[in-house]
């Protein structure tokens, strides 16, 4: 019905965006309620950073005090101090990450909320236009980077930027020529972080986007198993999805190749300022200008003012991989929601079901899929929607329940124009019916009571009798309480149907969406189908996307569309005797893409048809 949007699978628009520094402030505004937790974590941080940095000064005294006086007792005191800072600091690292941990996952909690909510929000035409799988890669895998970000990286970043101020402290009050000599290296870090920068936001950008095309690559491939192996293309798909698969790895080597080629810089760059603290330190104690003690500590301070730059630059990587999750994750919050309530809208009060399409026109993508479409179905009527595939038939009960809105034009339910009410109001009063009898993993129970989750067992088991379903569920080994597993796998076509028919009917909507399936089912099933179908519409406002030839005789109201426009409207009878192209579907059909499918024959009368979706 709806055609695709401009992307490649699994890559949404966007991919090429410029790095955003909002991103980082947007996902640290998930940090925002659990300030109390984050103040406990930063004054941790000070005492296990303290903690640590207090060794080269022991050691200093060690060497000045105790080793250079003789003094034993000062040597005993020193070490003692020592292992003091040696528990100080596993203690308060020991509790800084495990607050960390549960700070980060609370976080992730409310992004993950609020990714699902989100999706929930969506119009149908978004999910026409990005893969499933790629859609999936933003909730699970992009999602996963940011954990590791928010939950390591930032408190990574405060514990190192904490250190290297203390350190350089340190520094300048034990000798700041030497201090001076070690930070001589610093520009260069600069330019070499600089380089390889650039290069890392757009290899790990890639990893995101070669990501969501595995993702989506695979969800595609799992959900058509069936028909791959019906027509021997495993190993086609299995081709398809080696290269696939081998994008992803050749983006994840080179970004590898740009971190391992980063981090031996780095090593480089402190073992020259080491070399540097060495020779002009090493002059100074000859010359009687500072002591042995000072120098050995400068060369102990040296390495470990270096250990925190080179954990920022693996920070640095690691943001640049999190900023390109941050772009698909918030791309997808950002989305603009095409169906919304608007401020005015008010809630629908209970209906009668009478509906009005006031010359409604609906265009996708340029096209138009409806042109002037204008019917009025009466409170309780059938309305029988038919014509060839892709005239438009879908695309009016999408519009009826708001999954899309009209161009130009106007729909009324009750003489309330639907933009007017909010969508929980509109659609708590529409029952909806799909032609693939979508379950969800779970119970038959839990199916059933979907719509009316406050139902007593009473109400469904009535529902279930009422439709033709009860007979079967108590057949099987759990009854209600059997697990239907995904998608209703456990159960057949007709048994899914009539599952779906019992949902509707529990919640006594007053106006009815239905679109009949047009699956095969033995004579039996399709029978208690009928009867389900029977009882369901009876008394209520339907419309029905018709494939059964016995539910359009039955209707009140046919509407036969052609190229988005109703050319014929009336009752059965009727529309044979005008012998326009309702007789033509009916009788023979149409040749090409407009043929009607045909089912088994009737016993009597002309064949039964089926009606093109």
């Amino acid at each position: 019905m709806m055609g695709g949007g401009r992307m490649s699978m699994g890559r949404f628009e966007g991919d090429a965006a410029a790095y955003n520094p909002r991103i980082t402030r947007r996902l640290l505004a998930y940090l925002a309620p659990h300030k109390r937790m984050i103040a406990m974590a930063v004054v941790l941080v000070s005492i296990g950073s303290g903690a640590n940095v207090a060794g080269p000064l022991l050691l200093k005294l060690g060497i000045d005090e105790g080793i250079a006086k003789g003094d034993f007792d000062a040597l005993s005191t020193i070490g003692a101090v020592y292992l003091v800072t040696l528990f100080l600091m596993w203690a308060g690292t020991y509790l800084q990450v495990r607050i960390s941990a549960t700070i980060g996952q609370a976080s992730l909690l409310r992004l993950r909320n609020d990714l699902f909510a989100k999706l929930n929000r969506l119009s149908l035409s978004y999910f026409t236009r990005h893969p499933l799988g790629a859609v999936m890669s933003r909730v699970t895998n992009d999602v996963d980077v940011i954990s590791e970000f928010v939950t390591m990286g930032v408190v990574s970043l405060v514990t190192d930027v904490f250190i290297l101020l203390i350190i350089v402290i340190m520094m300048f009050v034990l000798d700041a020529k030497l201090a001076l000599v070690t930070l001589i290296m610093l520009p260069v870090m600069w330019g070499a972080s600089r380089v390889f920068s650039a290069k890392a936001r757009n290899a790990f950008r890639d990893v995101r986007s070669t990501v969501g095309d595995v993702y989506a690559n695979l969800q595609e491939s799992i959900d058509g198993v069936r028909v791959t192996q019906s027509f021997g293309r495993e190993r086609t798909n299995a081709t398809r999805f080696q290269a696939t698969n081998q994008a992803n790895v050749a983006a994840s080597v080179r970004a590898g190749a740009i971190v391992s080629g980063f981090i031996p810089v780095i090593d480089t760059i402190s073992a020259i300022a080491t070399a540097l603290v060495i020779v002009v330190g090493g002059s100074l104690v000859v010359g009687g200008d500072t002591s042995t003690g000072t120098l050995v500590a400068f060369i102990a301070l040296v390495a470990r003012f270096f250990q925190p730059i080179q954990q920022l630059t693996r920070f640095y990587n690691q943001l640049q991989s999190t900023m390109a999750a941050g772009e698909k994750i918030f791309e997808l919050l950002d989305e603009p929601e095409e169906i919304s309530d608007s401020p005015s809208a008010a809630e629908l009060p209970p209906i009668t079901g009478r509906v009005d399409f006031d010359h409604v026109t609906f265009a996708y993508d340029g096209a138009d899929v409806l042109r002037d479409v204008s019917f009025t179905a009466e409170p309780g009527q059938r309305v029988a929607l038919v014509g060839p595939t892709g005239a438009g038939k879908t695309t009016t009960i999408n519009l009826l329940a708001r999954f899309y809105d009209a161009d130009a034009g106007e729909v009324r339910i009750d003489g309330h124009p639907i933009r007017s009410v909010t969508q929980r109001s509109l659609r708590s009063q529409l029952g909806i019916v799909p032609q693939d009898s979508f379950l969800f993993s779970g119970s038959i129970y839990q199916n059933i009571v979907f719509g009316r989750p406050e139902a007593s067992e009473q109400d469904v088991v009535d529902a279930a009798t009422a439709v033709g379903a009860h007979e079967f569920i108590q057949e099987l080994p759990n009854g209600y309480a059997t697990d239907v597993r995904e998608r209703g796998a456990r159960l057949s076509v007709g048994q899914r149907q009539l599952i779906c028919f019992a949902r509707a009917l529990l919640a006594d909507p007053r106006i009815l969406i239905l679109d009949e399936a047009t699956s095969s089912v033995d004579a039996r099933t399709e029978r208690t189908i009928q009867d389900g179908l029977e009882h369901l519409m009876r008394g209520r406002t339907s419309f029905v996307i018709a494939h059964r030839l016995a539910t359009v005789r039955g209707a009140d109201l046919i509407l036969v569309f052609q190229d988005g426009e109703i050319v014929e409207r009336g009752a059965h009878a009727d529309l044979l005797a005008q012998r326009e192209l309702y007789y033509k579907l009916y009788t023979t059909g149409f040749p090409g893409k407009d043929q009607v499918e045909v089912s088994q024959s009737m016993p009597q009368g002309p064949p039964r048809r089926m009606w093109g979706g």
